[in-house]
């Protein structure tokens, strides 16, 4: 038994250190937007993801609503697990606060979750291993917007002048990162377990643009200017989480940090601009790119406190993110890929309230709420300063070996998007909602 002890507080400690040196180019609050799209969702990204489904999945429990690899040790059995997802996607989107809303949705249905856990016979206390499989975020969705408002244009001398166009911006996104985790978790000591897990991300993503205007007065050359972009990262990396619990009969707290992230993009870039005149000539121009960098989400430190009143069970999750120090190479060679290196970057505190309630021995409940902070600094409209996700799950324990479980997740918030060809701002208004169902089996 000691000799398993010992294992993860020492891996624990090379990795955290080995992983600790950083090779990107740090702009403190500078940033690409591309670079932080990865690492940041409504839902959460990875060990931070909003998660219900305690009992039916590893690593999970029933105290918090964030991954935490020591809290593996509550397995006693193995354990396989597997999970379905459905989401549905809704955007409300204004132009430039002067058009009409309109409506977008998108819907997919996925394998969530695959995980098997295996406990280790050891002279006392416990020494479980696992390896499990699920997306660290989805991106889906779908917008649109049009109206009638003013464009700035620019004459030869580069002066500008606002003309009265109709615009029109469709905007779709597919795609998610997974993550392939192997962890580990030992009671380290008396009501204390430590667990790591060693995480390998791996995915990509397609974002799709066409922005459309059309010269109402005739008064440029062209009646009518299309661009489109249509942007395809994929992505590839590693990381560790480690987490520590401290837990007795009615008082539970946890611990997890997230070592940095470095991630190896790929990004292949097409953009077209193409031109009618008012004799209906079409002029065309593309532009392609294939590049390659790197991008690193700095550490990440999640927390959480459960107390046990009588049957029910509260808990209480914190996430700090520490947006201003993301790292990511500069493209001295693509400088039109920089064009949209901002200051705008902020750290955050996300928030997480949960209340279990069982109902005798093989059926319990759980309702929870997480505030999720948005990580711009300056933002256009303060109802943008927060997004929320609530959810509910009921699970039931059949025959002591069959796990079967329901969660319904609902996120929704506003955000503004600026299109910078157009120089023009679109106002949105986010729904998404999940529904997953798990099973799990006890050996």
């Amino acid at each position: 038994m000691s000799s398993f002890r010992k294992v993860i507080p020492a891996l624990a400690v090379i990795f955290f250190l080995i992983h600790s040196n950083g090779f990107a180019q740090q702009f403190d609050e500078v940033m690409s937007s591309e670079a932080l799209r990865p690492f940041w969702s409504v839902y959460g990204f990875g060990a931070s993801a909003f998660t219900l489904l305690n009992n039916s999945q590893l690593a999970t429990d029933i105290s918090s609503t964030q991954y935490n690899p020591a809290f593996l040790t509550n397995i006693k059995r193995p354990k396989a697990s597997i999970t379905g997802k459905s989401f549905s996607v809704k955007q409300l989107s204004t132009l430039a606060d002067v058009g009409k809303e309109y409506s977008a949705s998108s819907s997919e249905s996925y394998i969530d979750y695959i995980g098997f856990a295996y406990p280790l016979p050891v002279y006392q206390g416990s020494f479980v291993l696992s390896a499990s499989y699920t997306p660290a975020a989805y991106y889906y969705s779908s917008a649109t917007s049009k109206g009638i408002t003013g464009t700035t244009f620019y004459d030869e001398d580069d002066n500008p002048f606002i003309v009265d166009t109709d615009l029109e911006y469709n905007v779709r996104e597919t795609g998610s990162i997974d993550v392939v985790r192997v962890a580990g978790a030992t009671e380290f000591m008396k009501n204390v377990n430590m667990g790591m897990s060693l995480n390998f991300y791996s995915g990509e993503r397609n974002y799709q643009a066409t922005e459309t205007s059309t010269d109402v007065h005739n008064l440029i050359g062209d009646s009518s200017i299309v661009y489109n972009q249509n942007i395809k990262p994929s992505y590839s990396g590693v990381n560790a989480d480690f987490g520590l619990c401290f837990q007795s009969d009615n008082y539970k707290l946890g611990l997890r940090i997230s070592a940095p992230l470095n991630l190896s993009i790929r990004e292949v870039r097409e953009r077209t601009q193409e031109y009618t005149d008012d004799e209906d000539t079409l002029t065309t121009y593309l532009d392609t790119y294939d590049f390659k960098y790197k991008s690193r989400y700095p550490l990440e430190i999640g927390s959480n406190f459960a107390i046990k009143i009588a049957k029910i069970t509260l808990g209480m999750d914190i996430v700090f993110h520490n947006w201003q120090k993301i790292e990511v190479d500069l493209l001295e060679d693509e400088t039109a890929i920089n064009r949209d290196l901002y200051w705008n970057l902020r750290n955050t505190t996300d928030i997480s309230a949960s209340i279990a309630i069982p109902f005798g021995n093989s059926l319990s409940t759980r309702f929870a709420y997480r505030r999720v902070q948005s990580p711009y600094a300056d933002l256009k409209d303060s109802d943008e300063e927060y997004y929320h996700v609530i959810g509910a799950n009921v699970e039931t324990i059949l025959n002591r070996s069959l796990i079967i479980g329901c969660s319904y997740q609902r996120g929704f918030g506003n955000l503004s998007n600026y299109y910078p060809y157009f120089e023009t701002t679109t106002k949105q208004k986010y729904t998404e909602d999940r529904l997953a169902l798990s099973l799990a089996v006890l050996f």
